[in-house]
């Protein structure tokens, strides 16, 4: 009777000890996730990217198109299978603590899918810069938007920064109405970036929202730039430009990921100021639908 009653006793402790442990594991797998999409959105920017300088390079390299066209196909298909393990593990991840251990190995897959594209995408950057270092086109033609984004993003991978500075400037100069125009104005930043002046990149990032706030490269741009603040020791304008991530851009993977950052770095930012008499409450974790 005695050991009955302990063990009434304990099952709520060990319930509970149960729930915890389920929920840091679920919440370790959304993290994964969200960095996952961050990873995804730029890998398939670069890929439409790459795509256009293969088609503008077929005539005059050949055999080089037939390499980038089948590690095209094969990153293509690694970018499906991840998409859909992602939908398989979102759905999932708010399911009971019985389906932890199933998520957790959908991760770990998908984690693999990542690293063979990340090899294989390194494998066709290789292949671009073993071509000469020279601009793509030897002249651009007047009038054509797509062959001068092209060719400032092939001296951009090819490590010609000023050449592709001088490209994308020109770009958003007379195309700032084009879909394009921000995913420009953000390899500036990234040009910045890449040669370590910080300062000069989280200016060029800020300005992608400018030149379109609505961009599909806008919201990575404006939290690359508060991880730059951070970086230099500018903890006030980071933390400020995390939270209007959040405010701007609820439903987007920068949002959770500009969430993590305040709450490592400035978690008295999450705490919503309450009315007189009542307890103060943290903002809300924005999450997509």
């Amino acid at each position: 009777m005695r050991k009955t009653r302990l063990a009434l006793y304990l099952l709520p402790v060990l319930l509970a000890a149960m729930a915890g442990i389920a929920t840091a594991q679920n919440k370790e797998t959304r993290d994964k996730i969200d960095r996952m999409a961050v990873q995804m959105e730029e890998t398939k920017t670069e890929l439409t990217l790459l795509q256009r300088q293969v088609q503008a390079m077929q005539e005059t390299f050949n055999k080089t198109t037939g390499e980038l066209n089948t590690l095209i196909i094969q990153i293509s298909d690694n970018i499906s299978a991840i998409r859909r393990a992602q939908s398989s593990i979102s759905t999932n991840t708010n399911d009971t603590s019985t389906q932890v251990s199933s998520v957790r190995e959908r991760v770990t897959a998908t984690d693999q899918r990542m690293e063979r594209l990340s090899e294989q995408f390194a494998q066709l950057k290789k292949v671009i810069e073993d071509i000469p270092k020279m601009p793509t086109f030897a002249q651009i033609t007047p009038g054509n938007a797509e062959q001068l984004f092209a060719a400032a993003y092939s001296d951009y991978s090819r490590g010609n920064y000023e050449l592709a500075l001088s490209e994308f400037r020109q770009y958003v100069e007379i195309y700032p109405g084009s879909e394009l125009a921000d995913n420009a104005q953000f390899w500036i930043g990234e040009i910045f970036s890449a040669q370590r002046k910080l300062p000069e990149a989280a200016a060029e990032f800020e300005k992608v929202k400018a030149v379109n706030a609505a961009g599909d490269k806008t919201s990575l741009a404006l939290y690359k730039r508060g991880l730059i603040l951070l970086e230099i020791g500018s903890k006030e304008a980071a933390v400020a430009q995390l939270l209007d991530i959040m405010s701007d851009y609820p439903k987007s993977s920068e949002a959770d990921l500009a969430r993590q950052q305040l709450e490592e770095h400035a978690p008295e930012s999450l705490v919503q100021p309450a009315p007189a008499g009542s307890k103060t409450t943290k903002r809300k974790p924005t999450r997509r639908p």
